[in-house]
This record gives structure tokens, C-alpha cells and sequence, in this order.
């Protein structure tokens, strides 16, 4: 028996592709599964946009590095229908239009591998439109999990999250120019594998795969120039989504907090910069603000924290744990000649190189220490990261970095004296799970060499959202991106002015300082 046909008001929509077209869909299934045309154009079209919106990854999670996205079982019976979905995937994967995998456990039940798909490279490279969806059943299942999804909004999302939303839907990203913006960060991203190329720090593996990347050139630019501009176009069409409330077609991480550091995110998180120079917000162009250096800021600010009778619960609970740690002696393993050792960067006014250069930045301090020619040789960025590595990796994470003769110990003596080196590496011992929230299921494996990025995450969203709020409360719209606000190019002054004032309140480390302008015709452009 078929299915009694509906017409459905409310249509939602899809991207058909060139490669494989609805018309393609309908030949490799047979007429009993016609009416399921659309459900598979659906399915597609989700997978393309899931890959998409975690373009470029390199490291990390590797599915995701090989091109897997993951779809829940909700999401697989609703679009392809509970009945016959797995028959549809087989026959999408045997004709090679998809490849998927069974990965990783179930939260609720750990007998239960989830589902993880990637769409072949035809649907990168070919042409695609929007289209309507003409099945009745699917656009009601849309439309229901739409307005499920609206309810979850109202009754979940704190004010703030719900603030940013609405910043964003009086938001625009309008390039004209998106090749000559393409090209901007083609040369950026080149130069920064050129860059990693000399890092002493970076593994040969690593290194050859960079130069793998870059071995024919044209043709990495070429892809990379697509991927950029399919990028773009899924954020405007993830935008305009915004704009008409169809919840259900964005981004699942858009305007949420995560449940480890409580993070906010919203549709721009990972807008790459070059993109979001272009954002306008009530039409009028913004300027982006940012917390200068702002993790070894709040890093300065705990450990001055973790020292004084100014102690917050989670100052208290962690240094209950390190006195624990320790037999109740955290002496020379309390940070403080890192607070000594850098007071003139985080405090003052900077230091003076040979009486007429001034330093006021940790990551170029840290590279002028390896001497003149170092520094003329490496980026700021370089030392950026490799500060970072040192500071997020646990114990075998960083074992094997080197610079030079220079092991990896005598690295973070310099980066963070030996007292604040033994607090580091203490804060990787001892349990902070109990600052991670759990949203059922069964409870993830902790890893303790986390503890600094969950420390400094949870600081930064503390800070973040003190002055969220303020700016709420004065009207002021604004996007964040974790330590950073755009705001329009009228308001930015007032915005330094205000959030300062507040950051100054919450420690003298701390500061905002103007990230960019937007565009490149912009009267100035002040870098980071």
C-alpha cells in the first residue's frame, strides 16, 4: 500500500546537485521507493552542508579528518523514513555515491556504534541549486522538528545565547569581492604551512604531510579556492535560514554552550577571518575587539588568584586538590615566578629591547628569547602555537618537542619558570570532572591532561559573559567569537571604553584591544 499524498503548506528545501540529481536519484530506485526522492535529495544535501561547515580539519578526530560527518539514528529515520532507511544507504554506498561507517559508542547504550557518512568528491566539484521539496510527509517531519526545535530555544538557551541570536539575524555577510577575499586566504594559509615548515617543535610526520598538502601547488589552490567558496555559500545560505526561522536546516552548534568550558557559539564561530571582515551588523561595518593574549592573561590571572585570599569555588576547590597533591606544601609549585618572570608583559607597560624597542606581547617576548635571528626568522604565530602545545598537551602529548638542544623541559622553564612549570604539569593530575556538566548518558572518559584548557575555557566564558551582559543591557549589538566582540564601527570605541572598565575590575591583566576593520577598504587596519 503507498502512501496517501499530501500537500504540505510549509515546504522546506534542498540542494540538488549536478552530479547526481534528483532525476539520478529516481533511475537507481526502483517505483515502489519513487516517492522517496526527495528524502534521499534531503540526505545528500545534509551531508554536504554537515561536511562543509568542518571544512579544512587537519588534525584531530580522524573521521572527521577523512571526510566523515555524523548523523544521529533521529535524523537517519526521519529523512529516509524509519522503515527502509538502511536500505537506501546500502544501495547509495554500493553505487559509491556515499561511504559510511559504524564508530564509536553510544552515550545512552554502549552495545551501539553511531553512524558516520561521507559523500564522494563529485558533489564538491559540481554545480548545485536550490530546490523545493514536493513530498508532503518529509516537509511535515521538517516542519514538526522545526518547531520542536523553536520550543527548545525558548525554554533552553540563557538570555545571553538568545541575545546573540538575535545580534545575528540583524546581521549580514555580503562579500563582492569573494574571489580577491579567496585569494587573501589562500596566501595567508600558505604562508602559514610555509611557516610551520621551519618549526623546530613540529614532528617530521607532520611536516611531510604539509608538504604532501602543498606538492602540486596549483592544484591545492584550486581546491582550496572551491572549499572556500562552498564554504561561503552555506554560511549565507545558514544565514538567510536564520533570518526565516528555519531552525532545523543550521548548523546543530549554532547558539548553544557547550558542556565542557561553556563556550557560546553562534552562526560565525568558525567564520574564518577573512569572512568575517566582511560581516555587517544592522548594515553598517563592524570592528572586531579581542582580549589581548588572552588565555596566558587568565593563566597570569589564576595563578595571582591561586596566591592571594581573592579566591573564587573553583580557586578553592583546585588549590584544595594541588595542597592535596602535595602533603600540603605547594611551595615552588605555586606559579609565581611565572608572575614574576612576565608582570612587565601582563601588568605593565612592556618591556624595551636594546633601550628603543618596545615589548608588551608574551608570544614575541618568548620569541625574542631565542635570539635576533629567531625572531626575524619566526612568526609570532609560530610561538603562539607552540605555547599552546605546551600548555594543552598532557604528558606524552608534548614529550617529544625539541628546539634545538633545548628539551621539552627546559622549554616550559622558560615559558613559565620552574615553579609555574610544576603547577602546570600538578593542574594535569588531579580531577576537575566535576566542572564538566553532563547532559545524561553515560559519563565520557576524563582526561586530566585537559585541565588547563578546561581551567582557562571556563575563565574565559566567565569573562566573556560579565561583559555579554553589560553590553546587552546598554543595547549594543554584538557577535562573539569566543574571546572576541564585533560590534559596529560606531560603537567600538564605547565598547573598548566599557568592557576595559570591567576587565580592569576583574584583573589587571586584562585588556581589549582592536583586533581588525573590516574590509580591506577600510581607513586603517590595526593587527592583532
Amino acid at each position: 500500500m503507498g502512501y496517501k499524498k499530501i500537500e504540505y503548506k510549509n515546504k522546506s528545501e534542498l540542494y540538488e546537485f549536478e552530479c547526481y540529481n534528483l532525476n539520478d536519484i529516481k533511475d537507481d530506485f526502483d517505483d515502489e521507493k519513487e516517492k522517496k526522492i526527495y528524502r534521499i535529495g534531503k540526505f545528500l544535501s545534509l551531508l554536504y552542508k554537515k561536511r562543509i561547515r568542518v571544512r579544512g580539519y587537519e588534525e584531530g578526530d580522524y573521521l572527521m579528518v577523512k571526510g566523515f560527518v555524523y548523523v544521529s539514528n533521529k535524523e537517519l529515520e526521519g529523512i529516509l523514513g524509519i522503515e527502509y532507511w538502511k536500505d537506501v544507504i546500502n544501495v547509495l554506498s554500493r553505487k559509491n555515491i556515499i561511504n559510511y561507517r559504524r564508530d564509536k559508542s553510544n552515550k545512552f547504550d554502549s552495545n551501539k556504534k553511531l553512524w558516520f557518512f561521507k559523500l564522494n568528491d563529485d558533489f564538491f566539484n559540481c554545480n548545485k541549486k536550490r530546490i523545493k521539496i514536493e513530498d508532503g510527509i518529509l516537509n511535515r517531519f521538517i516542519d514538526n522538528k522545526n518547531k520542536k526545535l523553536k520550543n527548545e530555544y525558548i525554554s533552553n538557551i540563557d538570555d545571553l545565547v538568545y541575545y546573540e541570536k538575535y545580534c545575528c539575524i540583524n546581521s549580514d555577510l555580503i562579500i563582492e569581492n569573494l574571489n580577491e577575499v579567496i585569494d587573501l586566504r589562500v596566501k595567508n594559509k600558505l604562508n602559514e604551512i610555509q611557516d610551520k615548515l621551519i618549526w623546530d617543535w613540529l614532528s617530521n610526520k607532520k611536516k611531510l604531510n604539509l608538504l604532501k598538502k602543498i606538492q602540486n601547488i596549483e592544484d591545492w589552490k584550486f581546491k582550496y579556492k572551491r572549499e572556500l567558496k562552498n564554504y561561503y555559500e552555506v554560511v549565507i545560505d545558514d544565514l538567510r535560514n536564520l533570518k526565516e526561522n528555519n531552525l532545523v536546516d543550521l548548523d546543530d552548534n549554532c547558539f548553544r554552550r557547550d558542556n565542557y568550558g561553556k563556550r557560546l557559539y553562534n552562526l560565525y564561530s568558525r567564520v574564518i577571518r577573512e569572512f568575517r571582515e566582511y560581516i555587517k551588523i544592522d548594515g553598517e561595518e563592524v570592528v572586531e575587539i579581542d582580549i589581548k593574549s588572552c588565555f596566558m592573561s587568565l593563566l597570569f590571572m589564576f595563578i595571582k588568584k591561586l596566591n592571594s585570599n581573592n579566591q573564587d569555588d573553583l580557586i578553592i576547590d583546585i588549590k584544595k586538590k594541588l595542597l592535596e597533591l602535595n602533603n600540603g606544601n605547594i611551595e615552588n609549585r605555586n606559579g609565581l615566578e611565572f608572575l614574576n618572570k612576565f608582570n612587565s608583559i601582563f601588568e605593565n607597560d612592556g618591556i624595551f629591547y636594546n633601550n628603543k624597542v618596545e615589548f608588551n606581547d608574551y608570544y614575541d617576548l618568548i620569541r625574542l628569547s631565542y635570539g635576533e635571528d629567531v625572531y626575524n626568522k619566526m612568526s609570532r604565530g609560530s610561538f603562539k602555537d607552540l605555547v599552546f602545545k605546551v600548555l594543552f598537551s598532557d604528558n606524552i602529548g608534548k614529550r617529544g618537542i625539541k628546539i634545538g638542544d633545548e628539551n621539552i623541559e627546559d622549554i616550559e622553564n622558560r615559558l613559565f619558570g620552574v615553579d609555574g612549570k610544576n603547577l602546570i604539569n600538578d593542574l594535569r593530575k588531579i580531577g576537575l570532572n566535576n566542572w564538566i556538566e553532563n547532559k545524561g548518558g553515560r559519563k565520557k572518559k576524563y582526561n586530566r591532561g585537559n585541565n588547563v584548557s578546561l581551567l582557562l575555557m571556563l575563565y574565559e566564558n566567565k569573562v566573556m559573559d560579565i561583559i555579554r551582559e553589560k553590553l546587552m543591557n546598554l543595547e549594543i549589538k554584538y557577535i562573539s567569537v569566543f574571546d572576541s566582540f564585533i560590534v559596529k564601527k560606531s560603537e567600538y570605541r564605547r565598547v573598548l571604553m566599557e568592557g576595559n572598565k570591567i576587565l580592569k575590575g576583574i584583573d589587571s591583566s586584562l585588556k581589549f584591544s582592536v583586533k581588525s576593520v573590516v574590509n580591506l577598504n577600510n581607513i586603517f587596519q590595526v593587527k592583532r
